[in-house]
């Protein structure tokens, strides 16, 4: 049995289909069947049942689904200590950002972490929190700080770090945000929306009622938080973004018009069960999370 056997399997397990899962481990449908085909050739038995919706893991595949995750997990943990022990490098981290999280205050601690131990490789990974799950699973990275992550997730732990504030926000002397006392003062606006504001959309839509008008609805839909902040530059749209990604971009203004309502949580993310060593352990405490 290989790790990448196992690795191959998780990523169909986590893709419901060879076609996504091939594309995700950068192999052809092909040697990837040929990968399931020797795991469960060793395993003796089948992993996947055939769905009208893709594939999904038979009961021998659900039974050793976290076994796997476990073995990827630590043989991640394995190759950093044996690197650092050989001194092929003196410590390597791989961290997780989400956009928003990236613009925070954690960011920036992320940042100050590198600048205090300047021989530990830091490896900066962007994703949402859907990604950062299954690569803590696969053991591709130690931790991830993410904005998005609403609700706990099996095997993962989630920790509060902060809160992330968000505004309506627009270029810098846009006429109708520059004037807008209240969220009614925006009816006229043409929105770029974006789905990371999930989590808000009862507080915003609540606060718009309030106002007496509509929620906005998209004129632009994106998922790209570099588009919308160049859109923004470029015309006379509004979006609802976070103070931190606004406050140091002297061609945007950022209004809370909100008046403090629509928050979102930042988490930190990590491995439950996993082995946590000393250059992990002061990352959480850089962080201000629990090494326990």
């Amino acid at each position: 049995m290989e790790l990448r056997h196992l690795s191959h399997f998780l990523a169909v397990a986590d893709a419901g289909s060879l076609t996504l899962a091939s594309d995700r481990v950068g192999v052809t449908q092909q040697a990837l069947s040929k990968s399931l085909t020797r795991l469960e050739t060793e395993l003796g038995g089948k992993l996947f049942e055939r769905t009208a919706r893709g594939m999904a893991p038979s009961r021998l595949g659900e039974a050793i689904v976290e076994h796997a995750r476990q073995v990827l997990a630590d043989a991640g943990r394995l190759r950093h200590a044996a690197s650092a022990e050989l001194g092929l490098q003196r410590g390597r981290l791989v961290v997780g950002l989400s956009p928003i999280a990236a613009t925070s205050r954690l960011g920036c601690r992320v940042l100050r972490f590198a600048e205090r131990y300047p021989s530990v490789r830091i490896d900066v990974e962007s994703g949402i929190d859907r990604e950062f799950v299954a690569r803590l699973h696969r053991g591709e990275i130690d931790l991830a700080i993410s904005s998005q992550t609403a609700e706990q997730t099996d095997n993962v732990l989630l920790e509060q770090l902060a809160e992330e504030k968000w505004g309506v926000a627009g270029s810098f002397g846009n006429p109708l945000l520059t004037a807008a006392r209240t969220l009614a003062d925006l009816g006229p606006a043409r929105w770029i929306i974006g789905r990371n504001t999930a989590m808000l959309d009862a507080q915003i839509a609540e606060s718009f009622a309030k106002a007496g008008i509509a929620p906005p609805r998209p004129g632009l839909m994106t998922t790209s938080v570099l588009f919308t902040l160049q859109a923004l530059r470029q015309s006379q749209c509004l979006a609802i973004l976070p103070q931190s990604l606004c406050e140091d971009a002297p061609d945007l203004q950022w209004r809370d018009l909100g008046h403090g309502a629509w928050l979102t949580p930042i988490y930190l993310m990590r491995r439950k069960r996993a082995l946590i060593d000393d250059l992990t352990k002061a990352m959480l405490q850089e962080l201000g999370g629990k090494a326990g």
